[in-house]
């Protein structure tokens, strides 16, 4: 059995009306004298992401969940409801972010509330690897 699979090019998509995300950015190689990478494997220049803009709102949809204490980005597309946080950036956004990521647009992943995590604690924090493990580890 044969499968055909009949493609077409992004110009007739969006003469459609399909709206496509923007091409990402052109990675830019070398340096404005012309310098390729083989002449200067030191030059090679990368677009940095847009600079960081941390959260600082509790959104609305988050104040009678278990994480009410963690503000987040509202572009945030959210995948399973409102709790446990489950996320992805649209990809538009990452696309215009460039080749890294931004942490307010990194996908999350939750499977119960992100607990509460005083800055006064962690010093006395320990952590251990142990069971079946050959060398059982404690970490302060």
């Amino acid at each position: 059995m044969t499968l055909a699979i009949e493609t077409q090019p992004a110009a007739e998509l969006s003469n459609k009306g399909v709206n496509l995300p923007p091409t990402p950015p052109e990675t830019i190689i070398g340096d404005e004298d012309g310098k390729s990478v083989e002449e200067d494997k030191n030059s090679a220049q990368f677009a940095l992401p847009p600079p960081t803009t941390i959260p600082t709102k509790v959104l609305d949809v988050d104040k009678p969940t278990p994480d009410s204490h963690v503000p987040r980005d509202p572009r945030l597309i959210r995948l399973t409801g409102v709790h446990p946080f489950n996320v992805e950036a649209p990809l538009t956004d990452l696309f215009n972010e460039g080749f890294l990521t931004s942490p307010e647009l990194f996908y999350v992943r939750n499977h119960g509330p992100v607990p509460v995590v005083r800055d006064e604690d962690i010093p006395d924090w320990e952590f251990s690897v142990e069971g079946c493990v050959s060398f059982p580890v404690k970490l302060r």
